[in-house]
């Protein structure tokens, strides 16, 4: 009699597979042979390889990577938009003008400070944190790099001031998700959010702004800056024309125009700007548009910050999201998600421990899904029906969703979010994951008023 077929993993076979992923990946890192990139090539393989021993259906399971993969396309989209911007600012005089300026107007110590605050109202007005890193963060990154501060503190101011608007503004698409997946309004969900990041943000705002003075104090040497200018004013056409394409996304952004279709058109806008004023021919803008821009400068400082951009210099983040998000549909498929989140939901006894085991589950579909909005429909599916039998309000659950799922994104290096900002800042995870107090403090926030009653809102039946 033919064996019959199993339709997912049990409980041992799951931690099995986890176990084996986990290690690929680990090791793969720690031979700093592409990242996380081979090991989660080599997780399709396993995972393919744990159908055929335990009799699953592997069509279904491999369907549930390309139906996680539709939720990450425009991820994906946008980050072969962010490598054409960059080369096409870079060519075009766009960033050489901001730097010039920056440098010129910005005091190193508030560098910081000014760089989160200004993020952070760009994120909250568009809407979006992609836009306002792959803009405003590529600019300051760019005026920190020539100032000499450390890099992953800018990096952490931008992610922090962008994902900070991006969980508040009523135009994100995660502010509007979470809402959606808990049953609870959209105001009703902006207003508990402020309990959980309001204080975060304010603590934030002190971290960096007590960092730009270490940072600029004693031994502090920012470089020649005026050599630095001088080279950008002979080598650029400085102005406000040249401004005009980063003008120009910031406006489409607030006028809610996608950040793909805002991106991209601020990418041909620097293109035109670079053949009518930097005198650039047609070839070389394509050419800077696919394999980024290249300085011929022997200064070291402004070669790295010339040097990047180009859809070429996203292939590999792509890649990475591509194997990390379709391994996390195909796990979503083959049950290991709820046997593991099954045991985060055993022990709750009060409200704290089930905010704190909603915090947990969400940090766990994060890292697996590699993505906010499977990670708010994971755990949202799961934690819903708690929360109605402890009947607390929908509005907690979402705020719950987006502390975690949100913010968790930038803290995991193979996430949808954190190969983003690394890739567009151009940084290392390991160079900024100390520098995000918001990222770290909000849910601390959150499991503190779930132990101690505070902002907790029940129904009344």
């Amino acid at each position: 009699m033919e064996k019959k077929i199993q339709k997912t993993l049990n409980g041992w076979q799951s931690a099995l597979l986890l176990i084996i992923i986990i290690a690929l990946v680990a090791i793969c890192v720690g031979l700093k042979v592409g990242g996380p990139m081979i090991g989660l090539f080599l997780s399709w393989l396993v995972i393919y390889g744990f159908c055929i021993i335990f009799r699953i259906d592997y069509k279904e399971v491999n369907q549930g990577a390309f139906d996680a993969l539709k939720v990450v396309l425009p991820t994906m989209a946008i980050l072969m938009a962010i490598g054409v911007l960059i080369g096409s600012w870079m060519q075009s005089g766009t960033i050489p003008t901001i730097i010039v300026y920056g440098l010129k107007s910005i005091n190193p110590t508030y560098l910081l400070t000014f760089t989160l605050i200004f993020t952070a109202v760009l994120s909250l007005v568009t809407g979006t944190s992609y836009g306002s890193a792959g803009s405003a963060g590529v600019a300051m990154m760019a005026i920190g790099n020539a100032m000499g501060l450390n890099p992953g503190m800018v990096a952490g101011a931008v992610i922090c001031g962008a994902m900070f608007g991006d969980k508040l503004s009523p135009f994100s698409d995660t502010t509007n998700l979470a809402p959606a997946v808990a049953g609870a309004k959209l105001g009703d969900h902006v207003k508990s959010m402020l309990w959980t990041t309001v204080p975060p943000m304010l603590i934030s705002i002190v971290v960096f702004t007590v960092l730009g003075f270490s940072q600029t104090s004693g031994g502090y040497d920012p470089g020649d800056l005026n050599a630095y200018v001088s080279y950008l004013e002979g080598n650029f056409h400085i102005g406000f024309v040249t401004l005009l394409p980063a003008i120009l996304i910031i406006v489409l952004l607030m006028f809610r125009v996608g950040a793909f279709e805002a991106l991209g058109i601020g990418a041909v806008a620097g293109g035109i700007v670079s053949y009518f004023v930097q005198g650039a021919t047609l070839k070389s803008i394509f050419s800077v548009a696919y394999n980024g821009f290249s300085s011929d400068t022997e200064i070291a400082v402004l070669k790295a910050i010339l040097n990047r951009g180009g859809m070429s210099s996203m292939l590999q983040y792509v890649a990475i999201i591509t194997f990390a998000v379709g391994m996390g549909g195909m796990l979503d498929r083959l049950g290991v998600l709820d046997k593991i989140l099954s045991v985060f939901t055993k022990r709750i006894n009060s409200d704290g421990s089930l905010i704190l085991a909603t915090l947990l589950v969400g940090y766990v579909t994060s890292a697996v899904s590699s993505s906010s909005p499977m990670s708010h429909v994971l755990t949202g599916r799961l934690m819903q029906p708690l929360f109605k039998e402890r009947h607390i309000e929908p509005r907690i659950l979402s705020r719950c969703l987006e502390d975690s799922g949100t913010l968790a994104g930038p803290m995991i290096p193979w996430h949808g979010y954190g190969i983003y900002m690394a890739g567009t800042l151009g940084v290392a995870w390991s160079q900024y994951i100390l520098f995000v107090p918001l990222l770290w403090l909000t849910p601390l926030f959150s499991i503190l008023y779930g132990f101690t009653g505070i902002s907790i809102k029940h129904t009344k039946d």
